[in-house]
């Protein structure tokens, strides 16, 4: 084994981490929303841009592991398993993409809100 090729499952594995790490922040940032009635800030497009931008990440480190890594497809699968359940969970607050705020309704459903329309 070459240390050119031990550099680069390294770089790739720290790719697949920091995609990882990204997707972690993606199931976060909206935790709050999901979690309790009320009205909050609307981080729906925030999250879809950082999936698209794990999506990419995890196609860089599967670049750097090469297209025959075994550890690296296992990590492109778990990385992109983990992209469908977020925006499975994602997915009914996204027809709010262009509104400031949503508001999760008791029975689970999410309305749309600017605030600024609120104002008297």
């Amino acid at each position: 084994m070459t240390a050119a090729r031990v550099v680069r499952g390294c770089a790739a594995a720290a790719v697949f981490a920091f995609a990882g790490l990204v997707v972690f922040f993606g199931f976060g940032s909206t935790a709050e929303m999901e979690s309790f009635p009320g009205l909050r800030e609307n981080l729906a497009p925030v999250v879809v841009y950082l999936l698209v931008f794990a999506a990419l990440l995890a196609v860089g480190g599967l670049a750097l592991a090469g297209r025959r890594s075994y550890a690296g497809w296992g990590a492109v699968v778990v990385l992109g398993v983990l992209m469908a359940v977020r925006i499975w969970t994602l997915a009914p607050m996204l027809h709010c993409w262009s509104y400031d705020s949503v508001g999760r309704n008791d029975d689970g459903s999410y309305s749309c809100v600017n605030r600024g329309d609120m104002l008297p």
